[in-house]
């Protein structure tokens, strides 16, 4: 049966894009219009959605399902006049149409009104098909007013008729996080996996809570867990190797991060931190070939070049350490330890002109501590003495 819907919406698709191109006229039923538009909004195609209902309204005038879509498109583009006019004469005649109700409270949404939006809502009860959506608009309404103990509890009922709706559980993991309740949220998760103990999502958020509560084991324990729910879940992978590294347990965390470039295509996060863990094993030139894929795969990935940057410095490469120095600088350069390596080399290239420029511009970003004057004053000492340049730097203080 859903084969033979794909294939009557292709087929209704393909007609419609047939004739814009032609600019014929083609018939449609209100049935095909409708589904076309749902089409468009789904993919995202706001202006196709728009002249689809355009077309289809010509056609049928009074049909109210064509007309709620309609609002729908102008809700997207923010033409709130037009979509009030037209919700206002459909709830006329039909106040106690479900889809109305819920258009007239995204109107109010929209609006800033978010309290009589919420009353429009409650108006919807339990025997609707829409209530589902009613209850969760009203979790997001609550939102809006901040009012994260209401907003919690009209998520919770609505995971409560949908288990796997999983943005849902992440919008009441994002209420108790408001709220500032650690325990809470470990509690609710717990219960949750009770009932759901094949929800990696869960396990997820359980184990980040459980990092976020410095409960290291536990936190593992958890992504172990979601792991196996799901063994293609990359983000329990390179959570599991960020806590490794944090225990240090520098080859374990490696062995998740290649894991987790295995299951798709590399991600620049994982390149690096695998290139972070083979520095800190010694591994040096290891963990230059992961940095330089890193900035291949990113190349606006500015610690990338800087650790590029580090690595030829300490062979003393002075020449490529700077070309690579430059490109991290090109993407931040508000970043005080990147010009105190453009200084350091500078030095070694007996640049001291560049090396002023290096001085200067770490003046200019303020917010100097104690290493950072420690470093600026050995650096004075080290190049050509330049009166106005001593006095800039120690006049900061």
């Amino acid at each position: 049966m859903e084969e033979e819907f794909e294939e009557f919406q292709n087929q209704s698709i393909f007609k419609f894009e047939s004739m814009l191109k032609t600019n014929s006229f083609l018939f449609f039923d209100s049935n095909e219009f409708e589904e076309i538009i749902v089409y468009y909004l789904e993919i995202g195609n706001a202006s196709l959605a728009k002249k689809a209902v355009s077309l289809a309204l010509k056609q049928y005038p009074k049909s109210t399902i064509l007309s709620l879509l309609h609002i729908e498109i102008l809700l997207l583009n923010n033409e709130l006049i037009e979509a009030e006019k037209i919700a206002e004469n459909i709830y006329e005649i039909d106040p106690y149409n479900p889809d109305i109700i819920i258009q007239k409270a995204k109107i109010l949404s929209k609006k800033k009104n978010h309290l009589k939006a919420i009353d429009f809502l409650e108006q919807i009860n339990e025997n609707s098909d829409l209530y589902f959506d009613a209850i969760s608009l009203i979790g997001k309404e609550y939102l809006f007013l901040d009012d994260f103990h209401k907003a919690k509890k009209m998520f919770i009922r609505c995971l409560e008729q949908n288990n796997f709706d999983y943005s849902i559980l992440n919008n009441i993991l994002y209420c108790f996080d408001a709220i500032g309740d650690s325990q809470s949220t470990v509690s609710y998760l717990n219960d949750f996996l009770e009932l759901n103990p094949y929800c990696e999502i869960a396990w997820h958020q359980l184990g980040k809570q459980y990092a976020k509560d410095k409960m290291y084991e536990e936190a593992l324990s958890a992504f172990d867990f979601a792991i196996i729910s799901d063994d293609s879940f990359i983000g329990a992978y390179i959570e599991m190797a960020k806590i490794l590294e944090k225990l240090n347990r520098i080859n374990e965390a490696i062995e998740k991060y290649e894991i987790s470039i295995g299951i798709n295509q590399p991600t620049s996060f994982a390149l690096f931190r695998i290139g972070r863990c083979h520095n800190k094993l010694g591994n040096h030139d290891i963990a230059l070939s992961y940095f330089v894929q890193t900035a291949e795969e990113d190349p606006i990935h500015d610690k990338a070049w800087m650790s590029i940057a580090l690595h030829y410095f300490n062979k003393k490469n002075y020449t490529e350490s700077k070309a690579n120095l430059i490109k991290a600088l090109e993407i931040d350069s508000e970043k005080i330890k990147y010009w105190e390596l453009y200084t350091k080399i500078n030095i070694q290239l007996e640049l001291f002109e560049e090396v002023e420029i290096g001085i200067k511009e770490i003046l200019s970003l303020g917010k100097l501590d104690i290493n950072t004057l420690i470093f600026l004053t050995q650096t004075l000492i080290k190049i050509p003495h330049n009166e106005n340049l001593f006095i800039e730097t120690f006049e900061i203080n």
